[in-house]
């Protein structure tokens, strides 16, 4: 039997709302919230019902202001002439603080987003170039969505739609907006924009003028994404542990992960171990899956190092984070799904890192069974593209020896990232990228060396910095 809900009771309901339930709303009709799209705790649910034989997006708000905000933008759009889904009804409870708005659900709609992750380059440079160009319709009318970003266009049989008039508000800096809307896509997709901005309309941008922006706007939106992994989210999930603290990524956080990391100590003493070090001890533990799960303790050698290291984030806390940055950057490595720190009152002590385990090889290993007359192309593609992204992103691994690179499949997978840094002055991080390359470099011989020294000459000449052979 479904649930019945009150709207008193949706508002002050946490995160992870059971589908489906009936809602009581003004007037003595109920809803059914068939799916939960977005949820946003004592401010607003957003969730697929039905209404009238015909599938419709709801859109429940708690505050007056934000349920006018997203008319308001919604007009703005249609005003623009951008498509942008039809408003079908409202109902509103000003006493009650409630108030509902009802939009056309766009059936079979795909995401910009997913267009991205999933279509050939040529497909959805076509779609960008049609999101490129309701962006400057919308600019042109005096308007901006100030939140821009891939999943508010929506590509519903060949026609392209804009949504969430929410953060719809006067146009300010179109020349950032546009900066906001690129820095979505990883820095290999940069290039992209010189491509379609044409399609802008009146007076596009130089891309020359863009580029910058687009990596100062993708440096704001990764600081701002970082922050969020470390609290309670949509995304993360952080339990309350007596003498801990652990953040688990919510989309992950089953019985048995939670179960493992509320005693990691006990999954480590029934684990596989893979390595036994003074710093870090590394296992692999039965997972949700059949690859398993890999547990890295950071362990305190002695007192001295202890107190070394309890007034600083943890290697774990720096690696969680680290992750999630190369993620935003487009750099294959496992992925984080918990971090824990043993704590006693504000001081740190051992910390653990709970990831995917990426069933492979590193590099060396695998080159070696390969034969230096054997580096296939797409190993290129993915150690030219590793460099290019980490340049790009002005970021240096701080330990790029050959056992850091995991080959798996044919993607290139980058591992041990407590010595990752994002650099913010470009004199310190051509220092590190130049040790990156050549750390790099120290790892081959012969016609790998010379092989690989083809491949990154171009950002060693960037740099400036001449790669050396240190072992001729």
């Amino acid at each position: 039997m479904t649930e019945k809900m009150a709207l008193s009771q949706l508002k002050s309901a946490p995160l992870g709302l059971d589908c489906p339930f009936l809602l009581n709303v003004p007037g003595g009709q109920a809803l059914t919230c068939e799916q939960v799209l977005r949820h946003l705790p004592g401010k607003r649910v957003v969730f697929r019902s039905h209404w009238g034989g015909a599938s419709v997006l709801v859109k429940l708000f708690f505050r007056k202001r934000d349920f006018e905000r997203e008319r308001n933008g919604l007009a703005a759009m249609r005003k623009a002439d951008i498509p942008c889904p039809p408003e079908v009804w409202v109902l509103k409870d000003e006493v009650a603080e409630t108030f509902l708005l009802a939009t056309e659900f766009l059936e079979k709609a795909v995401s910009l987003q997913a267009s991205y992750e999933s279509d050939p380059t040529d497909i959805f440079v076509g779609h960008l170039r049609s999101a490129v160009g309701l962006t400057g319709r919308l600019h042109k009318s005096g308007y901006m969505q100030s939140d821009i970003h891939l999943d508010n266009f929506l590509l519903q049989n060949g026609v392209l739609y804009m949504v969430d008039g929410g953060g719809v508000e006067p146009l300010q800096k179109p020349l950032d907006n546009l900066g906001l809307f690129f820095a979505q896509m990883t820095p290999d997709y940069d290039c992209l924009a010189a491509e379609v901005i044409d399609v802008y309309g009146a007076n596009p941008p130089e891309a020359s003028s863009l580029r910058p922006v687009i990596a100062r706007r993708r440096e704001r939106r990764i600081q701002h994404y970082l922050s969020k992994t470390v609290r309670n989210c949509t995304q993360f999930l952080v339990p309350k542990i007596k003498g801990a603290f652990l953040v688990v990524l919510r989309a992950t956080a089953s019985d048995r992960l939670l179960r493992l990391m509320e005693q990691p100590e006990a999954a480590m003493g029934q684990a596989e171990f893979l390595k036994r070090g003074n710093t870090a001890t590394v296992v692999k533990v039965p997972g949700d899956n059949p690859a398993g799960w890999i547990l890295k303790r950071y362990n305190i050698k002695d007192f001295w190092h202890g107190l070394s290291r309890c007034f600083r984030p943890s290697r774990a806390w720096i690696s969680w984070k680290s992750a999630h940055r190369l993620e935003l950057l487009g750099i294959s490595t496992p992925l984080p799904l918990a971090m824990r720190e043993n704590r006693f009152g504000p001081l740190r002590k051992e910390a653990y890192l709970l990831t995917e385990c990426i069933e492979g090889e590193n590099l060396q290993a695998w080159l070696l069974r390969q034969g230096a007359n054997q580096i296939p192309d797409w190993l290129d593609r993915e150690v030219s593209g590793l460099f290019e992204k980490l340049l790009m992103g002005r970021v240096s691994h701080g330990d790029m020896k050959a056992t850091n690179l995991i080959v798996s499949g044919e993607k290139l997978y980058v591992i041990d990232l407590d010595g990752l840094q994002r650099h913010r002055g470009q004199r310190q991080f051509r220092k590190y990228y130049r040790k990156d390359l050549q750390r790099f470099m120290d790892n081959w011989q012969g016609n790998t060396w010379q092989h690989f020294e083809q491949i990154l000459q171009p950002f060693a000449a960037q740099v400036g910095i001449t790669l050396v052979n240190k072992k001729v």
